[in-house]
């Protein structure tokens, strides 16, 4: 009799699934081939990757909105710069004019002025060329100053101001000095920038 129950202890002993209900082996934590930690599983594995993933998206978007910010600064610069240049070359070429060549001088008027400019300048250059020829007088400018004070890179369009100094000299007199300011109306064409509004500021003095 003693020797079946040593023999019943020595059973329960050795079944794995004594402790455990149902029958159930128990949970052992899962190792790999060198007794330590499993590897990670497919979604922990692609947690870095996204993360690397985000962090190139987000140099590359950054990179181009840095990108678009420098070319709108770029083009606004170029405009700009090529306002002024055609804006200070017009104010000469509508302030110069020899009595002896006026159609010289009104074909320059023409060349550097657009839209309803350009359309007052043609219709009345017979007028203007007799009223110079008339007056027997010649007209030199120096642009003094000039800036820009808008500048629309994708209208085409800009405004500036310049300060213009108008040397007038009459035939067989002395030259004196017109001093004025204008606001002109800028616009892009295919053959550069050109007025397309002009307006004197102050009234001009002679000094």
């Amino acid at each position: 009799m003693n020797t079946d129950v040593a023999g019943s202890d020595a059973d329960t002993k050795a079944d794995p699934t004594a402790d455990t209900p149902d029958g159930a082996a128990p949970v052992e934590p899962a190792t790999g081939s060198d007794g330590g930690q499993a590897p990670p599983g497919p979604l922990a594995r692609a947690l870095p990757v996204a993360a690397v993933v985000a962090a190139v998206l987000a140099l590359v978007l950054g990179g181009l909105w840095l990108f678009a910010l420098n070319s709108d600064a770029t083009q606004v610069a170029q405009a700009r710069d090529e306002a002024l240049r055609d804006a200070r070359q017009a104010v000469i070429n509508l302030n110069t004019l020899d009595h002896k060549d006026a159609q010289k001088g009104l074909d320059l008027w023409i060349q550097s002025s657009a839209g309803s400019v350009r359309d007052e300048f043609v219709s009345n250059r017979d007028a203007y060329a007799k009223l110079v020829t008339d007056q027997k007088r010649t007209t030199a400018a120096t642009v003094t100053d000039a800036a820009v004070t808008e500048v629309d890179p994708r209208a085409g369009t800009a405004r500036v101001l310049a300060g213009v100094d108008v040397t007038v000299t009459p035939e067989g007199g002395q030259p004196a000095v017109t001093r004025q300011r204008i606001e002109l109306g800028m616009v892009r064409t295919d053959d550069g920038w050109k007025v397309d509004a002009l307006e004197p500021l102050v009234t001009p003095g002679t000094g």
